[in-house]
Protein backbone atom coordinates (compact mmCIF):
# COMPACT_ATOMS: atom_id res chain seq x y z
CA UNK A 1 0.00 0.00 0.00
CA UNK A 2 1.44 3.39 -0.92
CA UNK A 3 0.86 6.65 0.87
CA UNK A 4 -0.89 9.10 -1.44
CA UNK A 5 -1.13 11.96 1.04
CA UNK A 6 0.55 15.19 0.09
CA UNK A 7 3.57 16.01 2.24
CA UNK A 8 2.92 18.51 4.99
CA UNK A 9 4.57 21.89 5.15
CA UNK A 10 6.82 20.69 7.99
CA UNK A 11 7.81 17.50 6.17
CA UNK A 12 8.92 19.46 3.11
CA UNK A 13 10.90 22.02 5.12
CA UNK A 14 12.25 19.66 7.82
CA UNK A 15 15.78 19.43 6.31
CA UNK A 16 15.95 23.23 6.08
CA UNK A 17 14.78 23.68 9.70
CA UNK A 18 17.34 21.12 10.86
CA UNK A 19 20.16 22.85 8.97
CA UNK A 20 19.22 26.26 10.40
CA UNK A 21 18.96 24.86 13.93
CA UNK A 22 22.35 23.13 13.78
CA UNK A 23 24.33 25.93 12.11
CA UNK A 24 25.28 27.72 15.37
CA UNK A 25 26.53 24.46 16.87
CA UNK A 26 28.65 23.66 13.85
CA UNK A 27 30.07 27.17 13.71
CA UNK A 28 31.33 26.99 17.30
CA UNK A 29 33.37 23.82 17.10
CA UNK A 30 36.69 23.00 15.52
CA UNK A 31 37.97 26.54 15.04
CA UNK A 32 41.43 26.04 16.49
CA UNK A 33 42.97 27.70 13.46
CA UNK A 34 40.89 30.86 13.98
CA UNK A 35 41.74 31.50 17.62
CA UNK A 36 42.34 35.03 18.79
CA UNK A 37 45.95 35.78 19.55
CA UNK A 38 47.87 38.82 20.70
CA UNK A 39 49.66 40.94 18.10
CA UNK A 40 53.38 40.19 18.42
CA UNK A 41 56.15 41.97 16.52
CA UNK A 42 58.85 39.30 16.45
CA UNK A 43 61.38 41.72 14.97
CA UNK A 44 60.99 44.24 17.80
CA UNK A 45 61.90 41.97 20.71
CA UNK A 46 63.61 38.61 20.44
CA UNK A 47 61.64 35.61 21.68
CA UNK A 48 62.88 34.06 24.91
CA UNK A 49 64.12 30.50 24.78
CA UNK A 50 62.12 27.72 26.42
CA UNK A 51 65.04 27.25 28.82
CA UNK A 52 64.80 30.91 29.89
CA UNK A 53 61.13 30.73 30.85
CA UNK A 54 61.39 28.70 34.05
CA UNK A 55 58.97 30.96 35.96
CA UNK A 56 56.29 30.46 33.29
CA UNK A 57 56.75 26.71 33.11
CA UNK A 58 56.82 26.36 36.90
CA UNK A 59 53.29 27.75 37.03
CA UNK A 60 52.05 25.70 34.07
CA UNK A 61 53.51 22.41 35.29
CA UNK A 62 51.59 22.65 38.54
CA UNK A 63 48.94 20.81 36.50
CA UNK A 64 50.48 20.23 33.04
CA UNK A 65 53.34 17.84 33.77
CA UNK A 66 53.89 14.39 32.31
CA UNK A 67 55.02 13.23 35.76
CA UNK A 68 51.63 13.94 37.37
CA UNK A 69 49.02 11.23 37.74
CA UNK A 70 45.62 12.00 36.20
CA UNK A 71 44.05 12.77 39.58
CA UNK A 72 46.81 15.27 40.44
CA UNK A 73 46.43 17.35 37.29
CA UNK A 74 43.57 19.59 38.52
CA UNK A 75 41.51 18.66 35.43
CA UNK A 76 44.36 19.34 32.99
CA UNK A 77 44.00 16.94 30.06
CA UNK A 78 46.54 14.13 30.00
CA UNK A 79 49.05 14.78 27.23
CA UNK A 80 48.92 18.58 27.40
CA UNK A 81 52.21 19.12 29.20
CA UNK A 82 54.89 21.79 29.43
CA UNK A 83 57.67 20.04 31.35
CA UNK A 84 59.71 19.28 28.23
CA UNK A 85 60.55 21.48 25.28
CA UNK A 86 58.97 19.03 22.80
CA UNK A 87 55.69 18.91 24.72
CA UNK A 88 55.56 22.68 25.22
CA UNK A 89 56.34 23.35 21.56
CA UNK A 90 53.55 21.00 20.46
CA UNK A 91 51.04 22.93 22.59
CA UNK A 92 52.45 26.45 22.12
CA UNK A 93 49.52 27.88 20.15
CA UNK A 94 46.96 26.37 22.50
CA UNK A 95 48.81 27.67 25.56
CA UNK A 96 49.05 31.16 24.11
CA UNK A 97 45.35 31.18 23.24
CA UNK A 98 44.25 29.88 26.65
CA UNK A 99 46.35 32.47 28.50
CA UNK A 100 45.28 35.27 26.16
CA UNK A 101 41.60 34.41 26.62
CA UNK A 102 42.01 34.25 30.41
CA UNK A 103 41.18 30.55 30.65
CA UNK A 104 44.62 29.64 31.97
CA UNK A 105 45.77 29.45 34.59
CA UNK A 106 42.42 28.77 36.25
CA UNK A 107 41.26 30.82 39.23
CA UNK A 108 42.84 29.78 42.48
CA UNK A 109 46.16 28.78 40.94
CA UNK A 110 49.25 30.98 40.59
CA UNK A 111 48.61 33.56 37.87
CA UNK A 112 51.16 34.56 35.28
CA UNK A 113 52.49 38.07 35.64
CA UNK A 114 52.09 40.40 32.67
CA UNK A 115 55.79 39.91 31.86
CA UNK A 116 55.38 36.12 31.96
CA UNK A 117 52.36 36.35 29.66
CA UNK A 118 54.37 38.46 27.21
CA UNK A 119 57.21 35.92 27.33
CA UNK A 120 54.78 33.13 26.48
CA UNK A 121 53.19 35.13 23.64
CA UNK A 122 56.59 36.02 22.12
CA UNK A 123 57.89 32.46 22.50
CA UNK A 124 54.79 30.86 20.94
CA UNK A 125 54.53 33.45 18.14
CA UNK A 126 58.18 33.79 17.21
CA UNK A 127 59.48 30.32 16.49
CA UNK A 128 59.38 28.60 19.92
CA UNK A 129 63.16 28.66 20.41
CA UNK A 130 64.62 25.94 22.60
Amino acid sequence: MTDTRAPSFFTVLRPWFLAVALTPLLACGGDEGNEEAPEIDCAATPAPKYSEMSAVWAKCTTCHSSTLAEGSRVNAPVGIDFDTYADAKAEAALAMHEVYEGAMPPAGLPALTEDEEQQLYRWASCGTPE
